[in-house]
């Protein structure tokens, strides 16, 4: 399956939000497993999950290839990439950033043990 044609526009994201998906935003910039454990605790049975992808300040990755990463989840439904003004129910973009600094303290840390 092409993963990719679970990536919406914003009016079609729209039409699913009211018809009553779960509605999530988040950076995953970049997209790691707590992401998608996180995801997999909002997944409810029956109810479509939609994630909005949001752009953090200095982005690694386009919002496009964010989006394409998500949608290859399977607890993932539909992914819109340009939400414009939909805003989510749960808003993940502070988690996020959170997630982002443990990340680079991480980094950080791996490096300086193997100099």
């Amino acid at each position: 399956m092409d993963t990719r044609t679970k990536i919406i526009d914003a009016a079609q994201a729209a039409r699913i939000a009211q018809a009553g998906a779960t509605v999530v935003s988040g950076y995953f910039d970049p997209l790691i497993a707590s992401h998608a454990e996180r995801l997999a605790s909002l997944k409810r049975d029956g109810t479509p999950l939609l994630v909005l992808i949001a752009t953090p300040p200095a982005a690694i990755l386009p919002a496009a290839a964010r989006a394409q990463l998500v949608a290859g989840l399977a607890v993932v439904d539909y992914v819109c990439d340009t939400p414009g003004s939909l805003s989510a129910e749960i808003p993940l973009e502070a988690e996020h950033a959170g997630l982002f600094e443990q990340l680079i303290r991480h980094v950080h840390a791996r490096q300086r043990a193997a100099s």
